[in-house]
């Protein structure tokens, strides 16, 4: 009996009118905030550090009194985690050590991409419900 609930409505399912046209499948989801390079370019930056600082204002960048870097957190409300630091992934790998972003020309930078909470713990997990931070850069 269940089983056959289960089939009924995922033939429902199947079979329903779209409410998106058909070309919008290819358009990807709107994850966060994009910076692009011309706009990192416009910003003066000339580090990844600088670049986050003066593109990104949904994030408070934390240095030590010697200017390195220490902490990237969200502005806004924390989470439930005691550890609210946003997560940064360069080219696809997790950065632990901040200070790399300062070693990182703006210029070399393709974009960033900005996840809030939601999308942040959908693709890396729980421990990210700070955010994440996604740099890419440019192919040499």
């Amino acid at each position: 009996m269940r089983v056959l609930l289960v089939a009924v409505a995922l033939a429902i399912a199947c079979n329903a009118p779209r409410s998106q046209p058909q070309n919008a499948a290819s358009v990807p989801p709107d994850l966060g905030t994009l910076i692009t390079q011309e706009q990192i370019a416009a910003s003066g930056a000339k580090s990844a550090w600088d670049a986050l600082r003066l593109t990104v204002p949904s994030i408070h960048l934390r240095e030590t009194p010697r200017g390195t870097a220490s902490a990237i957190q969200r502005r806004g409300r924390s989470s439930i985690y005691l550890d609210d630091q946003v997560r940064v992934v360069l080219d696809n790998v997790r950065i632990g050590d901040l200070q790399m972003l300062q070693q990182i020309a703006a210029a070399d930078i393709f974009k960033i991409q900005v996840l809030n909470a939601m999308d942040a713990t959908t693709y890396f997990g729980g421990a990210s419900a700070s955010g994440v931070v996604i740099i890419t850069t440019r192919a040499k």
